[in-house]
């Protein structure tokens, strides 16, 4: 079972509970928080989180399956630490893919955030058979809104005020998009470069 994928400028690899550190020392950098909902949080509620996600994922990779839902480790070419990407499957709507990114300030305006989010929505199409992507954003988050319309989503609906944090609220708006032969052309040349279409 490929455990790790190697595109131009990143590797992207499965996460274990190694890599628990660097991801939750990544989401407290007071920058990476400002557009993310659930941040801050406290160290022990973020490892409670993602610990069992990550355990989870090495099971079903132990037994030799594609996990379900996947977390990914960003790396640069030589190892170093960029940030995190996903594809978690939707409750209650089958072949329903998530997509999410978490980045180190360190690695922002590189296009890491375009190729994370590109590299995560082609193995929910090519490896994963999604029927459909969605990701959720802040209002005012111009640089993620921009991502996922360049991977193929399209805004599907607001949330005025849905969102608290730091006393304020903030209107979520859901992106999303059924997966038709455009957007599986759109994402091939990722999927190829990856590994993840031959």
């Amino acid at each position: 079972m490929q455990t790790e994928f190697v595109a131009a400028r990143e590797r992207f690899r499965y996460a274990t509970p190694d890599d628990l550190p660097a991801i939750v020392g990544m989401l407290q950098e007071e920058a990476v928080g400002r557009w993310l909902f659930f941040l801050p949080a406290p160290v022990a509620a973020l490892e409670a989180y993602l610990g069992p996600l990550i355990e989870a994922q090495g099971r079903e990779l132990g037994e030799g399956s594609l996990p379900a839902g996947a977390t990914f480790v960003v790396e640069d070419l030589e190892g170093g630490f960029l940030g995190m990407a996903a594809a978690l499957g939707v409750d209650g709507s089958p072949g329903g893919f998530e997509i999410g990114y978490q980045l180190a300030e360190a690695s922002w305006g590189r296009g890491v955030g375009t190729r994370s989010a590109r590299f995560v929505a082609a193995w929910a199409v090519y490896l994963q058979q999604a029927y459909r992507l969605e990701a959720s954003l802040l209002a005012g988050n111009e640089a993620s809104r921009k991502i996922l319309s360049g991977v193929g989503l399209v805004e599907e609906g607001r949330r005025p005020g849905y969102r608290l944090k730091d006393g304020v609220r903030h209107t979520q708006l859901l992106y999303g998009a059924v997966i038709d032969e455009a957007l599986r052309a759109r994402l091939a040349p990722d999927a190829r470069q990856a590994g993840l279409l031959t």
